[in-house]
């Protein structure tokens, strides 16, 4: 008898309806901007970049390695519609949950989600 799994005789597409489903928070991802503060300095502001629904999740007894060195900074993963373009250095909004800088992302062919690393600023 083969082996059965969740996918038997279901269109895989239907996963992306299953993944929006648990994408229940709205964030918001802003894009810093430096202006010259006229005094030898520079000032950022943030500008809005894109609204898109989102789930947050906190990164408990998950560690990376960058560098060669175990990266500790990250303490959420952050899970938002697949193509969404967010970069590392960005802040991202979670309406209710804080304000988040994104510390790392990856490019991914065929995702059915996005997925990133946060910080809570």
């Amino acid at each position: 008898m083969p082996l059965s799994t969740f996918l038997d005789g279901t269109n895989p597409t239907r996963l992306r309806g299953l993944q929006w489903l648990s994408l229940s928070d709205t964030g918001h991802v802003l894009r810093g901007t430096v202006a010259d503060d006229g005094g030898g300095g520079v000032t950022t502001g943030w500008t809005l970049v894109g609204t898109f629904a989102c789930r947050v999740d906190p990164l408990a007894g998950r560690s990376r390695v960058t560098g060669g060195r175990i990266d500790e900074r990250s303490t959420h993963l952050v899970t938002v519609p697949a193509g969404t373009l967010v970069d590392a250095g960005e802040r991202f909004v979670v309406d209710g949950r804080g304000t988040f800088e994104v510390t790392a992302t990856w490019d991914r062919t065929r995702e059915w989600a996005r997925e990133f690393e946060v910080v809570a600023v």
